[in-house]
Formats: C-alpha cells, sequence, structure tokens
C-alpha cells in the first residue's frame, strides 16, 4: 500500500523512457538512500536530468511532480495548446512529433520483450510515421457541470478546464466549438457529456443526459438554448444512459450513430488499412469486432469474401448500409453477436482479423487455431493486453511474425498496433 512522504522530498532523476500513462521513467541519482529507485515524471524527456518532488512512495518505485530541468533534451519543444499540463487531454505536447514516435515504438517493442517475454520475428517497425500530430480528432466528448463550465476534465479529479478550441481536433470540431459554446453551456444542468464528431465536414452531436437525471430530457427539450442549438444543427440526438432518447429531424435513421466506436484519425486510419490490405493474401476474411465495417467494407472492395462480427446493432446497421453504398454487400456478411459467444458456434475463415477494445480479445484467442485459419491480424489500442493475447495465440500454434506501430493518437502516449501472426 502505498503512503504520501511526511514532506515533498525532492529528488533528481536521470530519465530513460516513455512509460504506459505517459509520464517518463528514470532512475534517482540522489539523495544517496533512494539512488537506483524508479520514478515516473510527466512532461519530461528521455535524456533528460531533471529535480523533481515525490508525491507519492512506492517499494520500488515514486511518483515525482517536475520542478526544474538541468539537462534539457534537444526534442522538447513548445507546446501547441495552452492548457496543455492542466487539461488531461494530453500528455506529449513537450516533445517533438518524431521523437514522440520513436519513444512509442521503443515503448511497445519493451514492453512486449520485458513485460510479456515477446519479440517480433520481423521486430517492431513505425507505419506511416509522417501523419499530422495536430486536427486530426473527428471525435471528442466534452464535460459540462451544474455551472456551466464546459471543456475537458483536469489531469487529475473531475474538475473542468474551459476552452472553446482544442488543437488536436478538428477544424470542423473547432468551428463547431467557437459558434456554439453559449448554446451548449445553456444546456446544463440537464446535459453531462457533449459529444462532437465530425462526419465528412458535417458536425454531428450527442448529448448525454447526467445519468442521476431522470428527467433531464423532458426539461432539457424546453429550452431556449437547446432548440436554437437543434435549429443550428440538426445532425442532433440526446442520450440518456447512452441510449438515444431524442433525435432531431436531421439525424438519418441510416446516419453514423453518434457516439459509438469509430476511429478517430481519418489519416492513421486509412494507412492502416492499406496495410491490412496488403498483408491480407486469403479470399475468405473473418473480420471479429468490426464495428460498422472499418476494416471489412475495403477488404470486400478487394475481392476478399468477408464475415463481419460486431456485437453492438446500431454500427451493424450502418455497415450494412455503408456496404450496400459501396456495392459489396454480396461479399460481407455480418453478425450482431458477441465475438466470444460467435466463435463458440461457427468456424472462422483462414485469415482472421481481430481490432478488440482495450481489454483484448483473450477467450476469442484461446479458441482460435492455426490449423483453421493460419492468418491473424491484430490491431490492438492497448500493448499489455495485446501482449497477453499474443501468448494465448502462441499456445495455439501462432508465430509473431511483425509489430507496426501507428500513431493513430498524437499528442498522448496511445498508439494503434498491426500484428500479423502466422501458424508456426
Amino acid at each position: 500500500m502505498s503512503q504520501p512522504p511526511s514532506k515533498q522530498e525532492e529528488i533528481s532523476v536521470e530519465i530513460a523512457s516513455l512509460a504506459a500513462g505517459g509520464s517518463c521513467v528514470g532512475s534517482i541519482t540522489a539523495p544517496e538512500e533512494l539512488s537506483g529507485k524508479k520514478a515516473f515524471i510527466p512532461f519530461t524527456i528521455p535524456g533528460e536530468l531533471v529535480t523533481a518532488t515525490v508525491n507519492r512512495s512506492k517499494r520500488s518505485y515514486v511518483e515525482a511532480s517536475l520542478v526544474s530541468i538541468a539537462r534539457q533534451s534537444p526534442h522538447r519543444c513548445a507546446p501547441a495548446c495552452p492548457a496543455f499540463g492542466s487539461c488531461g487531454g494530453c500528455d506529449l505536447q513537450h516533445i517533438n512529433l518524431p521523437e514522440q514516435r520513436k519513444l512509442k515504438a521503443q515503448m511497445v517493442e519493451d514492453l512486449l520483450r520485458i513485460h510479456g517475454g515477446i519479440e517480433a520475428q520481423d521486430g517492431v517497425s513505425l507505419l506511416a510515421a509522417d501523419l499530422p500530430g495536430l486536427s486530426y480528432r473527428r471525435r471528442m466528448s466534452f464535460h459540462i457541470n451544474k455551472k456551466g463550465e464546459f471543456g475537458l476534465y483536469r489531469k487529475h479529479g473531475r474538475s473542468i478546464v474551459e476552452l472553446t478550441h482544442c488543437p488536436i481536433s478538428t477544424d470542423t470540431i473547432n468551428s463547431f466549438l467557437e459558434q456554439n459554446i453559449s448554446l451548449i453551456k445553456g444546456c446544463a444542468p440537464e446535459v453531462e457529456t457533449v459529444t462532437v464528431e465530425d462526419h465528412d465536414g458535417i458536425p454531428h452531436l450527442a448529448l448525454e443526459i447526467h445519468p442521476k437525471n431522470l428527467t433531464g430530457a423532458e426539461s432539457l427539450l424546453t429550452k431556449e438554448a437547446f432548440r436554437e442549438l437543434e435549429r443550428r444543427i440538426p445532425q442532433l440526438q440526446v442520450n440518456f444512459r447512452h441510449k438515444a432518447v431524442y433525435r432531431a429531424a436531421g439525424v438519418a435513421s441510416d446516419g453514423p450513430p453518434v457516439g459509438h466506436f469509430s476511429q478517430n484519425n481519418k489519416l492513421a486510419n486509412d494507412a492502416m488499412i492499406e496495410f491490412i490490405l496488403q498483408h491480407v493474401q486469403t479470399e475468405s476474411v473473418t473480420d471479429l469486432f468490426a464495428g460498422a465495417g472499418n476494416i471489412s467494407i475495403p477488404l470486400a472492395e478487394g475481392a476478399h469474401i468477408v464475415t463481419a462480427v460486431e456485437l453492438d446493432p446500431a454500427l451493424v446497421a450502418f455497415g450494412q448500409t455503408r456496404a450496400e453504398a459501396a456495392d459489396v454487400a454480396n461479399r460481407l456478411t455480418f453478425h450482431v453477436s458477441g465475438c466470444e459467444k460467435w466463435i463458440q458456434n461457427y468456424v472462422p475463415a483462414e485469415t482472421v482479423v481481430l481490432d478488440p477494445p482495450r481489454s483484448g480479445a483473450l477467450e476469442v484467442c484461446q479458441r482460435l487455431s492455426s490449423e483453421v485459419s493460419p492468418y491473424v491480424v491484430y490491431v490492438s489500442c492497448y500493448p499489455p493486453t495485446f501482449a497477453r493475447d499474443v501468448q494465448a495465440l502462441s499456445e495455439r500454434g501462432y508465430y509473431l511474425k511483425s509489430v507496426s506501430v501507428l500513431d493513430m493518437f498524437p499528442q498522448t502516449y496511445h498508439s494503434e498496433l498491426v500484428a500479423l501472426l502466422e501458424k508456426a
């Protein structure tokens, strides 16, 4: 059990590497009694020598806050956002973009090798390393409190950093914020979360009612601020406990389901799909955790026969609409099902694509067979569960051929992995 120090002790730390969570980690060089102990310190860069104060001490490491930099990294740069450091959205704006990507790739490689005992035959490489680092997010979820304060949560706690512009969001989202911020604030206190999505340059909006406010939707719909917002943004819906309770007239029944999963970075997503298309060689493919056909539809367009499995019926319905529009519905079959249940009752194709949430796909991996499906493409947004699942796949007769790190989330420690596994 961790205990806070009796006073904020100053330490000197040699920063070594980027760590999961957004801090960098290094070894304490002073005071002598802590020498060699690990310290996790946000807003630092590998290669720097820094002074920090200890916030929390555990047996093998401490968590600390940066005080000063004795030796500065040449990769340190000015953050693009004035809220960086207080806002919880970004971790790495103080590091130039090429270095961010090198550090992420190294972090993934170290995590797999040191913590998972896993090494890819062809190693870990960067994919699409020239992608932009700003104006890329096409879905943002903002928060609003009873006072009408609007923005993103701070790094610690649930207080709000107010903002009207976010440098990592697309121009469509930022333009929406700048023009409608007063109306959004007028939707307090009924609304708790405001999700804005950019679909081909058109803002789509979902307002989430506070989960404890049973009559929140009724009172919200009578507000002049809400009615004006609906006039400006016809692609608007109101949700309660993440289920739509009101849809504006402009919300198309076959349109994108706002607030449901979709890849956030279009250019990075395009690069990922291109990479996958280059490496899928079999005619038949099973796409598990398929969403709205993000990978399935391009595969079908490439003449593959695809079975797509997805639990969320709203995503499946939108995927079927997109498949018909792309004229590939005859090559793409959707199943509304949990992937864990589906794989108990069906035989997957020769190539299996996995794109699970952060929790991974352990139960699915434990049921795959390299004799039946000799090729697996695993897309992961969370390296720890990916490492766990690769270990399970190795027990099913697979080996890890390669891992490509895609910077789907610049300015944060998060990244996307695209791994190729084959029958051993």
